[in-house]
Formats: structure tokens, C-alpha cells, sequence
């Protein structure tokens, strides 16, 4: 059973007992930064080979605080500067074992042939040194804004919680004040109808503020075995008379062989119907979205397409965090995709969106599941 302390351990966490791995039984190890554990039933080496399995980890998402990350990217970055210097060292070989193959090649007529040949697999080698810098710093960079962006996503969360608890204090004493004012008949015409729109929007507030404290806290939730396919069907079917009125076509591309999975359904058709009801607002008339689900390994991923007016890049880092909006004012609160993202983090998944000006709108979701294979390891 995971640990239930304050102070999470992974080796407790996982019930783990591999006593090889150099963080078992140590009681104030960042796994993290520990080189050589076992996760994952594998040695995973030094942060920079096993970034990839930490930022999906529960414990590190649990674990690391503010002034952990400064120590983390530290660690990474002398990392990659080790690797850096590694590779521009083998490079500087490469370089002077070629001068010498060339000045060989001038003085011999009989080994020119094999020079040559020579020559070109050092420039191969070369080529490939040069394409695996490249594909690890795009690697690093990615694994930086995952690190960045999930840390940014955790302090939004626990402001957005303050303010949402300190805000519902004082609410629920103004809606009983309107309340006791409506109950007194000395307020008529006008009077009475200007203190029923106050209180309809302190409703308006008070919705808010409730929907925040949900997603932002520890959710409570009651997971079932859900068919993914289903409950995209009833999603759609529930939105289809408001899709109609702007004629959208709905194209449903589902694989018919996806797995259950163990999730709260209300969530789930939650997050489905925010980003359906996103494709509405964002798509013309005779617009078009396409709905997609399919398997990936040990993931069910799914896929939201419209061919709507896209979103501005600029504005591609802000549409999870809460109260942001490109709608017009009254038309949206700005907590759909924030609570979606929520949800979705929560079920350990990833959400994803990709969009440019002009080329519409795709959002992409990858939920784990537990296998047929795996259930009994």
C-alpha cells in the first residue's frame, strides 16, 4: 500500500523492496537526483537519461517543492555540460584523426582508396555526433517546460484556492444579506428587481468560486470502469441540439477495441463536454470537429480537432491557466480547460493543445491504463 506520511518515500510509496537501488530505505533522498534507480523494474542512470520517468512519477510531482527545482535544474545542468564537453571532446578527436588521415592520403598513393573511404565514415560519425546534441538538447528543452509548466500549474492551483476560499467567506454573508432584504416587502418594483440581479449574479460568483475549490484542493472522486468510446457518444449526443444550431458536423473516428478504464465518469464527460462546447463557441456555422480515439502502449489517447480560427501563439502558454479567455466578456469564466487539465492530472494522463491562426484547434489527451498483462506484476 503507498505510504500515507507527510514525508513521501518512494521506496515506500511503490512498496518497493529492490535493496540495490541506492535510494531504498533513505529517509531524506531526492530519488530524483539519486543516479541508478530502479524505476520502473530497470536501472534508470543519471536525471538527465531518466528525466522522462520522473516528470510522470507520482512521488516527484508530490514530493518536489519550490526550492527543490534551482537543486534539480542544477543537477541537470552540469549534466548536460558533462555530456557537452564529452561529446566536443570526441569531436576535437574526430577533427584531428581526420587531419592526419588527410596528410596520410597526400604522401600514400596506395592506401588513397582506403583513406577516402576512411574519411567518410568519420564525417558520418560526425554527422550522427552532431544530430544526437541536437535531439538531446530538444529533449532537454522539452523536459524544462514540462518541469516549468507543471510547477506553474501547481502554484496557479493553490492561489487560485486561496483566493477562491478567501472569496467565499464573505460571499455567503452578502447572498444572506440580499436575501433578508428581498424577504422585507418595503422593497418593490425596481428596488426588488435590482436586488434579484445582485443575488442571481452573487449565484454567478458563488458557482464560481465553488467550481475552483473542486479542482484546485484534493478532489473527491468515485472511479468506475468507464468505456471511453460510450461516454464520448453521450458527450456528443448531450451537446448535439446546440452543435445543430450551428450546423457543425461531428466526425467520430473511435477504435473499437479501446480498453475500460478506472476513472469518475462525471469528470471525465466533464472534461469532453468543456472541450466540445470550446469547439461550438470557437467554430463558425458548418464548421467541423473531429472526435478520435485510439491506443498507444499502455495509453488511451484521444484526439479534439476543429478546423475553427486557431489561437494566437502568444496565447498558447495561458489556455490552462484559470480565468483566462478569449471569449467575450459573459461568455465564458476561463475555468474549462483549468479544470480539464486538473482532471486529467489527477488520472496520472497528459493534455495537450496545438493550434496556429488560421488552421484551427487540436487538443490531444493520453489517459494510462493498466493491461491485461501488467495487472498481476
Amino acid at each position: 500500500m503507498p505510504s500515507t506520511q507527510k514525508e513521501i518515500l518512494c521506496w515506500k510509496h511503490f512498496d518497493c523492496d529492490r535493496k540495490t537501488c541506492p535510494a531504498f530505505k533513505k529517509k531524506d533522498a531526492k530519488c530524483w537526483m539519486v543516479s541508478g534507480t530502479n524505476c520502473n523494474d530497470d536501472n534508470q542512470g543519471d536525471w538527465l537519461e531518466k528525466m522522462e520517468v520522473c516528470l510522470t512519477c507520482d512521488v516527484f510531482k508530490k514530493k518536489i517543492k519550490t526550492d527543490d527545482l534551482v537543486q534539480t535544474l542544477h543537477v541537470v545542468s552540469n549534466q548536460f555540460a558533462n555530456y557537452r564537453k564529452k561529446i566536443e571532446h570526441e569531436q576535437t578527436a574526430l577533427n584531428n584523426a581526420q587531419k592526419k588521415l588527410q596528410q596520410f592520403k597526400t604522401t600514400s598513393v596506395y592506401l588513397i582508396r582506403e583513406l577516402d573511404q576512411k574519411s567518410e565514415e568519420l564525417e558520418n560519425e560526425r554527422n550522427s555526433l552532431e544530430h544526437r546534441v541536437k535531439l538531446k538538447s530538444k529533449e532537454l528543452e522539452t523536459a524544462y517546460g514540462k518541469l516549468l509548466h507543471t510547477t506553474k500549474m501547481a502554484a496557479i492551483g493553490r492561489f487560485a484556492s486561496g483566493i477562491a476560499h478567501e472569496i467565499n467567506n464573505p460571499l455567503g454573508a452578502i447572498i444572506n444579506y440580499v436575501r433578508n432584504l428581498l424577504a422585507n416587502p418595503v422593497f418593490s418594483g425596481k428596488n426588488r428587481g435590482y436586488l434579484e440581479l445582485t443575488l442571481k449574479g452573487l449565484f454567478r460568483i458563488e458557482n464560481i468560486v465553488q467550481r475552483v475549490l473542486t479542482y484546485t484542493g484534493k478532489q473527491h472522486y468515485t472511479p468506475q470502469l468507464v468505456n471511453v468510446n460510450k461516454l464520448l457518444r453521450e458527450s456528443v449526443a448531450m451537446h448535439h441540439p446546440k452543435l445543430n444550431e450551428k450546423e457543425i458536423t461531428i466526425h467520430m473516428d473511435l477504435t473499437d477495441n479501446v480498453p475500460d478504464i478506472e476513472v469518475d465518469p462525471y469528470q471525465l464527460q466533464q472534461v469532453f463536454s468543456n472541450l466540445i462546447l470550446n469547439a461550438h463557441d470557437a467554430l463558425p456555422d458548418s464548421g467541423q470537429l473531429r472526435i478520435i480515439s485510439r491506443i498507444k502502449k499502455n495509453q488511451v489517447c484521444l484526439s479534439f480537432s476543429d478546423n475553427g480560427p486557431g489561437i494566437p501563439e502568444d496565447l498558447i502558454d495561458q489556455v490552462f491557466d484559470p480565468f483566462f479567455t478569449t471569449k467575450e466578456v459573459g461568455k465564458g469564466t476561463g475555468l474549462g480547460l483549468f479544470i480539464s487539465y486538473s482532471i486529467i492530472e489527477v488520472l496520472g494522463g497528459t493534455i495537450e493543445i496545438h493550434s496556429k491562426p488560421g488552421k484551427g484547434t487540436q487538443i490531444d489527451i493520453e489517459i494510462p491504463f493498466i493491461s491485461e498483462d501488467n495487472k498481476h506484476d
